[in-house]
């Protein structure tokens, strides 16, 4: 069997997407030696995710498109290499929001939320038109349609109208999210790097400018925390920081009014052996989206062995279970004490993290992968 994969996520900097992608790729050719698989990619794959990929069953078929020609990949590019190289299955692993074509062979594609639609963020009517007539064409003409938790199951089928059997929940891995291990002087090189170093600090995972990570609930309940709790502990945002339209500097201007700007860290993009430093350091990791299919920021934090708080929101609570305190994410009061709770006593920050361990157990990419091989076996019979 032969599967061919949408790969423009992994020319690009860490994403959820990459994440998931690269993970299933490594767990699906160690579940089966016999599977052949063929990335296809609009640029060279970047070499962090060569660990995950680099195995004789993955062929890479990247072209060296200049900038401007990047965005009509899925649309120009794509169907014709899948045309000179055919597959058996085409997996779009980026969700809907891809252009339309038919692949022409049996297609799969994963969902991992519909948050654009829920939370009505693209303003531009085009834009939103233009990504629920993808999502409807996707989720209709796929064979089958992958997501990680029921909560975003439902809200596949009830949007796309789609019917509840075509959409099958596969809950993605954990113990493969960070492998690598990290002398004790590479990890104060990282934390100096960040003025982090022998410093107590929260993480989250927002940027500072995606409006669903809820950004106004994280600075108001740190400052109402640090007000209380006046110790100098620090509110670290990871991820990449992009300055259109004006969320960062809105962020910026918050920071300031607040009084808080001496404790906030912004990393902007960091590679991964960082980010696992930086997350299992932290007393605490606040994952606070207002939408949300599988929460791999959250899971990342159990597996570092980092207490988590998060958000009642889509599939945030569901994954948690108890191995998280669960706040309202309008509700920052209640984020200042749930960090007054966690910071203020060792001994149950530390009950939080062995919730996280226990929790994440069951997660694993083989079962992933064994889960979606069944899916691509049952679209051939």
């Amino acid at each position: 069997m032969k599967i061919g994969f949408d790969a423009v996520s992994l020319t690009q900097e860490r994403s959820g997407v990459a994440n998931y992608l690269s993970r299933l790729v490594r767990a699906l050719v160690v579940a089966d030696k016999s599977l052949e698989i063929v990335l296809f990619a609009p640029d060279k794959i970047c070499v962090e995710y060569d660990a995950f990929i680099h195995y004789p069953q993955v062929r890479r078929v990247a072209l060296d498109l200049p900038r401007e020609e990047r965005t009509h990949w899925a649309l120009r590019y794509l169907p014709r290499l899948l045309g000179e190289y055919p597959v058996d299955i085409f997996h779009q692993p980026g969700g809907t929001d891809t252009a339309v074509f038919w692949p022409g062979c049996p297609s799969v594609v994963t969902v991992h939320d519909m948050s654009p639609w829920i939370l009505g963020s693209l303003k531009d009517w085009r834009k939103a038109w233009r990504y629920k007539l993808r999502s409807l064409f996707w989720t209709h003409r796929a064979g089958r349609v992958l997501t990680g938790v029921e909560v975003s199951r439902k809200d596949i089928v009830r949007l796309n109208r789609v019917a509840g059997a075509k959409v099958a929940v596969i809950p993605y891995g954990a113990e493969l999210i960070y492998e690598e291990d990290i002398s004790r002087q590479e990890e104060e090189a990282i934390l100096r790097k960040y003025h982090l170093w022998g410093r107590r600090y929260v993480v989250n995972f927002s940027g500072l400018n995606h409006k669903r990570r809820n950004l106004d609930l994280v600075l108001d309940g740190f400052a109402r925390f640090q007000r209380a709790m006046p110790d100098d502990i620090a509110l670290v945002f990871t991820g990449a920081i992009a300055r259109s339209q004006g969320l960062f500097d809105r962020a910026q201007r918050k920071i300031g009014m607040l009084g808080i700007r001496e404790r906030v860290v912004a990393t902007g993009f960091v590679a991964e052996k960082a980010l696992q430093v930086i997350v299992a350091n932290a007393e605490a990791a606040i994952v606070t989206s207002l939408c949300e299919g599988f929460p791999q920021s959250m899971v990342e934090a159990f597996a570092c062995g980092t207490a988590v708080i998060a958000t009642d929101r889509g599939g945030v609570a569901e994954v948690a279970g108890e191995a998280a305190v669960i706040i309202d994410p309008y509700d920052p009061v209640a984020l200042a004490e749930a960090l007054q709770r966690l910071l203020g006593n060792e001994v149950e920050r530390g009950l939080y993290t062995e919730k996280g361990y226990t929790q994440i157990r069951p997660m694993t990419w083989q079962r992933t992968a064994m889960e979606t091989l069944a899916v691509y076996n049952a679209l051939l019979k």
